[in-house]
């Protein structure tokens, strides 16, 4: 709530959102592997194909997604899961760099975000906008803007009622969100979401 107060008093066009719509989903994820897996699916893909992906893939695995069950599978046994080359080659690096020690998930908790987010991007196939959506949904962090998120973007140039150049506008125009940009960033979904009749208020536990 404090966010929530802190960013009606800042940004009216978000106090608008926040009236209208009330709290947004928190879209909290639990912290660990499959989760980050579950973030490189949803690269350059519909949520719902990513989905829908993770789905087979647990189906084949007879359970979560782990470290050892994923090193374990085939570029062609991932394919007849709908997973691309490209990402079986990420996943399976990121599962071999955690069972052979080279990389802690555990760790990332006591870390601050940039150190987290440098930790998380040296993996291969994890750019800035997983390592951002990592922070936000599964570490909670609250003052996270998912670099090149393209809802967001055109979130926010709904929000605006324009068009921003770039994301380097983003972030300047969202630079009065801080330290609440995770909360705004939600409330800017939710907007986006709600404008194209897709807003689920019950997905994920409100704030």
């Amino acid at each position: 709530m404090e966010a929530l107060l802190a960013l009606a008093e800042t940004d009216p066009s978000l106090h608008l959102v926040w009236r209208r719509l009330g709290d947004p989903p928190s879209w909290r994820r639990p912290a660990g592997f499959e989760t980050l897996a579950r973030i490189v699916l949803e690269q350059q893909v519909s949520l719902r194909s990513a989905e829908s992906t993770l789905h087979k893939l647990q189906q084949l695995l007879e359970g979560p997604l782990t470290p050892r069950g994923i090193v374990r599978l085939s570029a062609q046994q991932t394919r007849a899961c709908g997973v691309s080359r490209q990402k079986h080659r990420y996943l399976n690096q990121l599962a071999a760099d955690i069972v052979d020690g080279r990389f802690v998930l555990d760790r990332l908790p006591g870390m601050s975000d940039q150190e987290a987010r440098d930790q998380l991007t040296a993996r291969l196939g994890i750019g800035r906008w997983s390592a951002e959506v990592y922070l936000m949904s599964a570490l909670n962090r609250p003052d996270i803007l998912p670099f090149g998120d393209l809802g967001l973007l055109k979130g926010v140039e709904e929000l605006d009622g324009g068009q921003y150049d770039d994301f380097d506008a983003i972030i300047q125009r969202a630079d009065r969100w801080r330290p609440y940009r995770s909360m705004a960033t939600r409330l800017v979904w939710a907007l986006y979401l709600d404008n194209r009749g897709l807003l689920n208020l019950n997905d994920g536990s409100n704030v």
